[in-house]
């Protein structure tokens, strides 16, 4: 668009806006259109252009983004500014109006520039167009002294005569419904003249101003009209039909008819005032009359400047931009002409000559928010008064208008902040800043921004950093993953890429996995088997892999013992498992007893029993016991004869998984039990029942196995010898008491009593260890009398004191056993007295004639008895008729629940 750079500035190139501060060269694209179909951009010079020539003016420190971006409204603006001049121009909110110096009105579209209607209303030049608000209708005045306002839609049309040229014109905003459809000129005769509809149709004129020059500027917004003379700025309120304020010039300002005044209503009530060199915010408000001046006549309303400065530049144009200003910058710049040839040495003079145009952004204290300079057709030729700057507030548009150029600045968007940041190098933060915001971009694709990205990464050297992005941004485009991963090989990369590499959703082609494989088996073996181990075979030719490892491997077979570890894995991979299991024999290296299991190699092993002990006799012989059927005990055992320890490691594991399957080798387990370790043999002889305890005497007798001997005794009968071992041999006298205790023989304890009589230190540990087992006043008896017993002392006050403790004891006992007894009888006592519920209407259960109700009145001859066992009364009569004749009532016993035996003492009702 107009906004993009320019190429060299030696070079002659059309005339096109050029962003200020911008150093790069720019890409001229002729007949490029921007939106709508006769939009052009930076389309060719015209005849007309004097410059010749384009230079920017470029600022190094000045890198700030450009709030605005240009297009330069072509297609039937061209056309008709071809043979003649614009001199005015209004925006409405679809279309343009713009009058030129042959007094045609041509109506454009907005943004394309491309022609609606036209109009041949006046016979001169047209100076001054207005709009109402909704766009209705057209108002134009022309040197012809003719005014004429027109409807767009219908056939309306009034014209107006004047004895002199109309300069300047302005419609009432709600011109179409108004009753009096009134209107505003002004022009050389310095009268502001207001006209009106009156009786019959006819117009009746007002003179509201007059008497203070020519009237070059008229803006009417909502009820407040404002014009400019050569005295200064004035503002009438066609409400109260009062003039309600003056601004006056600014002293030492040009001449007012070589920098006319612009005026641009920012709202209903802001007035922006730009006079040659000076600029000059007011505000309309309204005035509240003090109290007790009722019948004062001061307006009803002022105006009040909160802004005002002076600018290095002409004001050619005024409008705002959100909180900021907007115009259009008329600048002059000194050059040297010859009074003759350069040859002759002819003298030289400076002449001041028109600079580009620049349209700038300043805040309401002068401080500039954005420069640029414009690239206008013929800018040379023009003076100040020969621009125009017009705005669509509710776009931000602006139109800046020369006699031969239009061109509109808009909000630059986000596609324009993204093409910046790419101009720039900040492909990362072009990418942030359209990071959720997919729905705004237009001429930028999110995908293309993050591979841009993704290239800057890759020329800075970020190779890292750009693989770890690829998953999110490449997603699943196969042809992407495929053009990335080709980039990443042509700078020998793909070690970086090579872990975000997707092997399922997406699936890529074999031949590119390949080629990563194959870059790595070249130049790095490691790399090269992580990423087989990491990869599904299902994604490459394993045998094509298979064969060009073993031609790596042959160029130097003595290295490489990686290569031969990942050979053996791709056999695995292609269901060559004797190759893969050989290779891992060899190498002693990688997983070959889950190989076995896994697959089912056991039929391979048969003969490489040795070599699997030898590899890891832990895991062998775990693995073998775990298979016994179909790698048998007797052929491990018998290829493992010259191993020993290899068939101690077998037997013991095959103790722990499966005792009966090693029945047959049991005195050959406890042999090599013996000679390896020892000391878990008595472990064995306990857990084992295979073991053939003959044999296993013989192993313990030749390598003098003491505890191990005495267990073998115990377990066939042998107690008086093995206490003999423990004597002699171990010399041990807890070892003997504890055996004693265990066997619980009173015979073997007087055995140990007879042999310790010799032995004062067996004593002694008798002594200390009497108690249910040892009688220790036998013991004492026993001991020969003038035998020295070292400790003896001890050993009698402990038994002493065992003894005292014991009696006291039996004692407490006592006592905590006669209180029981005592607290139980009194509560079997008073259970007993307690009383019970008896039904006075039961009859007695053996005769079933006694009513127990009618006892009292029979006298003494019969009474209720009742026992607690089961709570049941009978008669007293039918109880003594039991056994014929009367008896003692304590001693009697319940018929029903013990008849035979005693029963507890009954109550008598």
């Amino acid at each position: 668009d107009l906004g993009e750079k320019e190429k060299m500035a030696d070079k002659p190139v059309q005339p096109e806006l050029a962003e200020k501060g911008d150093k790069k060269e720019e890409e001229e694209d002729e007949g490029e259109t921007e939106s709508g179909s006769g939009s052009e951009e930076g389309s060719g010079s015209e005849e007309g252009d004097e410059s010749g020539e384009y230079e920017s003016e470029t600022d190094d420190e000045d890198d700030e983004e450009p709030k605005l971006k240009y297009q330069r409204l072509g297609a039937c603006v061209a056309e008709i500014l071809k043979d003649r001049a614009a001199t005015c121009l209004a925006v409405a909110g679809k279309f343009l109006v713009l009058g030129t110096d042959w007094g045609n009105i041509h109506v454009l579209d907005t943004i394309s520039g491309n022609e609606c209607k036209t109009f041949d209303s006046h016979q001169a030049r047209i100076n001054d167009i207005a709009v109402d608000k909704n766009g209705d209708y057209i108002a134009s005045c022309s040197d012809d002294g003719k005014v004429c306002i027109r409807s767009l839609y219908t056939n309306d049309l009034q014209e107006l005569s004047f004895d002199r040229p109309v300069k300047a014109i302005a419609i009432e905003p709600d011109f179409p419904r108004s009753k009096k459809r009134q209107f505003v000129v002004g022009g050389l005769a310095g009268e502001l003249v207001l006209n009106e509809k009156g009786w019959f149709g006819n117009t009746t004129k007002k003179v509201l101003h007059a008497g203070e020059g020519p009237i070059l500027t008229i803006k009417w917004r909502g009820i407040f009209i404002a014009w400019a003379n050569d005295l200064g700025v004035k503002l009438f309120d066609t409400s109260t039909q009062q003039r309600i304020s003056y601004i006056d010039r600014p002293k030492g300002s040009p001449r007012p008819d070589m920098f006319r005044c612009r005026l641009a209503w920012k709202d209903d009530r802001t007035l922006l005032i730009g006079w040659a060199d000076s600029v000059k915010v007011a505000v309309v408000k309204d005035n509240v009359q003090p109290r007790g001046q009722a019948g004062s006549q001061l307006p009803s309303r002022y105006c009040e400047l909160i802004a005002m400065f002076k600018t290095d530049y002409m004001v050619c144009g005024l409008s705002s931009f959100n909180d900021s200003l907007v115009s259009v910058a008329y600048l002059e710049e000194e050059e040297e002409e010859g009074s003759g040839a350069a040859a002759d040495g002819a003298a030289k003079k400076s002449v001041m000559e028109s600079a580009r145009p620049e349209l700038r952004i300043t805040s309401y204290r002068n401080e500039e928010l954005c420069s640029d300079a414009l690239s206008i057709r013929g800018f040379k030729a023009y003076q100040a008064n020969d621009y125009i700057l017009e705005s669509l507030p509710e776009e931000n548009y602006f139109y800046i208008v020369s006699p031969k150029d239009i061109v509109v600045a808009k909000p630059r968007d986000l596609d324009d902040h993204i093409s910046w940041l790419h101009l720039r190098g900040q492909f990362e933060e072009a990418m942030q800043a359209a990071e959720g915001k997919e729905a705004q971009l237009r001429t930028h694709d999110m995908l293309t921004i993050r591979q841009k990205f993704l290239a800057d990464l890759v020329g800075q050297g970020e190779y890292e950093r750009a693989a770890s992005h690829c998953p999110q941004f490449l997603g699943s485009d196969i042809n992407l993953w495929e053009k990335w991963i080709c980039t990443f090989a042509r700078i020998k990369q793909l070690r970086s890429i090579s872990h975000y590499i997707p092997v399922d959703n997406p699936r890529l082609g074999a031949n590119v996995y390949a080629m990563v494989l194959n870059d790595f088996l070249q130049t790095d073996a490691a790399r090269f088997q992580q990423t087989i181990r990491e990869w599904p075979p299902a994604l490459y030719d394993v045998r094509k892999i298979i064969t060009a490892v073993i031609e790596q491997h042959g160029k130097d077979p003595k290295g490489h013992e990686i290569l031969m570890e990942t050979l053996g894995e791709l056999y695995t991979y292609d269901k060559q498992f004797d190759k893969a299991l050989h290779i891992y024999l060899k190498l002693k290296r990688g997983d070959v007893f889950n190989l076995i299991a896994k697959y089912n190699l056991f039929d391979s092993i048969q003969d490489k029993i040795v070599l699997l002990m030898e590899f890891d006799p832990e895991k062998a012989a775990e693995l073998l016991v775990k298979h016994t059927s179909r790698v048998s005990v007797v052929d491990v055992i018998a290829q493992l004869e010259s191993k020993e320890r290899f068939q101690y490691v077998y037997l013991e594991k095959l103790s722990y998984e499966d005792a009966h399957a090693g029945r047959d080798f049991g005195t050959l387990q406890v042999k090599l039990t013996a000679k390896f370790h020892p000391e878990k043999l008595m472990s064995l002889l306990k857990q084992s029942n295979y073991i053939p305890l003959k044999d296993a005497m013989q192993i313990c007798e030749e390598n003098m196995m003491i505890p191990e001997m005495v267990f073998l005794l115990q377990r066939v009968g042998n107690i008086k010898k093995a206490l003999e071992l423990i004597i002699t041999e171990l010399g041990d006298v807890t070892e003997a008491i504890d055996f004693c205790k265990e066997v619980n023989d009173d015979e073997l304890w007087t055995d140990l009593i007879q042999r310790s009589l010799s032995r004062p230190d067996f004593i002694l540990g008798l002594l200390n260890n009497t108690g249910t087992h040892i009688n220790p006043m036998r013991l004492i008896s026993m001991i020969p009398t003038g035998m020295r017993i070292p400790g003896l002392r001890g050993a009698l006050v402990k038994i002493l004191q065992d003894f005292s403790l014991q009696c006291e004891l039996r004692k407490g006992c006592q006592t905590i056993l006669s209180q029981d007894a005592v607290m139980l009888h009194r509560r079997l006592v008073t259970a007993q007295k307690r009383g019970y519920r008896v039904d006075p209407g039961n009859h007695c259960p053996l005769c079933n004639v006694t009513d127990f109700a009618n006892l009292g009145s029979s006298g003494r001859s019969n009474r209720m008895v009742s026992f607690l066992c089961c709570e049941k009364q009978y008669c007293l009569k039918c109880i003594e008729g039991m056994d014929g004749g009367r008896r003692d009532l304590a001693v009697i016993s319940c018929p029903v629940c013990s008849p035979k035996k005693k029963s507890k003492p009954g109550k008598r009702a």
